[in-house]
């Protein structure tokens, strides 16, 4: 008897005596997804910044006096090789369509040398916002006047840049000399 009472109240309690269903609604979206192409440089934090920033690239020394006796007295570092590890710049860069292009140009000069002629980069390569690598780095120096990379895939991250100054036959008198690089992005 009593288990008969525990099966009837079981019953009643799995049943509800009053349910009802509400009729679904609906809600239209709507989207308009526009492609872009965004680019900024910082300097590297982790490098040293006591010298130069985003803007200004400065080359104050030949890397002999940075590395004696393993240096080049012909070259020019930004940062200089004894930061093993830093970058100068680092462009951030969201670029949400099929693919982007990231190139350089160089303009300025040495007296009667162009920059666009001995400005050379190493480029770290893609780094996607989680820290992996879309690849792209150089490897070996390359003239920055020429650096193109081309993704084909939508990018979120970031790219390390070094950079080094050639002055072996480079003509012309000690002074201060300025120039100036342009990166551009599009995305496609």
């Amino acid at each position: 008897m009593v288990g008969a009472v525990i099966a009837a109240l079981v019953a009643l309690e799995a049943t509800p005596l009053d349910a009802a269903t509400a009729p679904p609604v609906t809600a239209d979206v709507s989207a308009s997804v526009t492609v872009r192409a965004e680019l900024s440089l910082i300097r590297d934090v982790n490098s040293v910044t006591s010298r130069g920033s985003a803007t200004v690239v400065v080359f104050n020394k030949y890397d002999d006096v940075d590395m004696p006796g393993t240096g080049s007295p012909i070259h020019m570092y930004a940062p200089y090789r004894s930061e093993s590890g830093k970058n100068w710049h680092l462009a951030s860069i969201v670029a949400n369509g099929s693919s982007m292009t990231l190139a350089a140009t160089v303009t300025g000069d040495t007296g009667s040398t162009q920059l666009s002629s001995i400005m050379d980069v190493f480029f770290g390569g893609f780094f996607r916002i989680d820290g992996s690598s879309a690849g792209g780095g150089s490897g070996d120096w390359e003239l920055l006047n020429t650096f193109t990379r081309t993704l084909t895939e939508p990018f979120a991250g970031s790219a390390p840049f070094n950079y080094r100054l050639r002055l072996l036959g480079v003509p012309g008198r000690a002074a201060a000399y300025t120039g100036r690089i342009t990166f551009t992005l599009s995305s496609t």
